[in-house]
């Protein structure tokens, strides 16, 4: 399996130790490879230098180890197919089954006009690799209609809840001044700027305040529009937390919105609210659209929409009955992913794509009419 460094910023070396001891409970022998940036600072040089690095090192491992599969975890993006598609080449003959498991990506590129080099890379890693693990069934369709040879199967990132959280209770009323909790990487893309517009508007109907956890490009201009909108004495910029220190905010807010239409599966702060039992705003989009109900676990709204947000988090605010039955519902919802039945899933399809490449191997060796 190959991952992310655990040095580098991002779910996915997280995700992958989650699924370490449940995939190992059920028999499976798992060796995981770093694969990609080691750190966060790497310059052009040291991204050639060190993916090429990487390949002898994985070349290397795979013709002295008999491997029944190599997953490799990556993101469905130019950059990642300059790296993965030689990877795949240098190691296709010596892998019985290789599959791509995408942590988001620009799939929704595949269905448009231009993208021509992009499609090309792509449909590279398609046809050396045996199959692909998406995050949601958009992604799987979009893939699909593609390069409709392809295997595409949906899988579920894992997610150990904590047990005080699943058993906390809410408070049903709000405080006086309720808060609003985006957390995630600050850009456009995630709807931070559409949260910030959406909030004054919220702001003139009713006092409450907003917290917004993460860093990212856009840090500058999130703090000079705060200051544009007046919103400094109701907007705390929080920056970057540890785990326990995000998860202090998640307990402390009542409301979690992220109206994000960034390329992303199923984002681990969805998970991450959900399992302290906070309703949520959010987009109707890839993994939301799979795993969440609309007025059950969250209340839908059109990506960069300021005005449908306000709305939104508004009636969410005003009525308690609603955040009460959300909180029930998120609390049990988050259990699909946890890490044994994550990995349940993950060995299924795992299963259905080996099965698939031995039915071509004995289709093209003749064996089966």
């Amino acid at each position: 399996m190959l991952s992310p460094h655990p040095n580098v910023q991002g779910p996915i070396p997280k995700i992958t130790q989650l699924l370490l001891d449940p995939l190992r409970a059920a028999g499976c022998e798992v060796t995981v490879e770093p694969w990609g940036r080691h750190t966060d600072a790497e310059t052009l040089a040291d991204k050639v230098s060190g993916r090429a690095r990487d390949i002898v090192r994985v070349r290397s491992l795979v013709s002295a180890v008999s491997f029944d599969a190599i997953i490799v975890k990556t993101s469905h993006e130019w950059m990642s197919l300059l790296r993965d598609v030689p990877l795949l080449v240098a190691i296709r003959r010596r892998v019985p089954l290789i599959v791509m498991e995408f942590h988001g990506g620009r799939s929704d590129r595949l269905r448009e006009r231009g993208s021509r080099a992009f499609k090309w890379a792509t449909l590279m890693l398609f046809q050396l690799s045996d199959g692909v693990f998406v995050l949601s069934s958009e992604e799987a369709r979009s893939a699909s209609l593609f390069y409709p040879r392809g295997n595409f199967r949906v899988i579920v990132n894992p997610f150990q809840s904590n047990e005080h959280d699943r058993h906390a209770s809410r408070p049903d009323r709000l405080p006086a001044v309720p808060t609003l909790l985006f957390a995630g990487r600050l850009v456009p893309e995630k709807g931070i700027f559409d949260t910030l517009e959406a909030f004054a508007v919220l702001q003139a109907r009713r006092p409450c305040h907003l917290v917004i956890a993460g860093i990212g490009p856009a840090a500058e201009g999130v703090a000079s529009r705060v200051a544009a909108l007046g919103l400094s004495g109701s907007v705390t910029l929080a920056g970057l937390l540890s785990h326990d220190e995000l998860v202090a905010k998640y307990r402390a807010a009542d409301i979690f919105v992220l109206p994000t239409y960034w390329a992303e599966g199923f984002p681990t702060v969805v998970a991450e609210a959900m399992s302290i039992g906070l309703p949520i705003v959010t987009t109707r989009l890839r993994g939301m659209a799979d795993h969440l109900k609309e007025g059950v676990n969250a209340l839908f709204v059109p990506p960069r929409a300021p005005s449908a947000l306000a709305d939104a988090l508004g009636r969410l605010l005003e009525d308690d009955g609603l955040r009460r039955r959300m909180s029930t519902a998120n609390r049990a919802k988050v259990r699909d992913f946890e890490p044994v039945r994550a990995a349940e899933i993950y060995l299924r399809a795992l299963a259905e794509l080996a099965a698939s490449q031995q039915h071509r191997r004995e289709r093209h060796s003749g064996r089966i009419a």
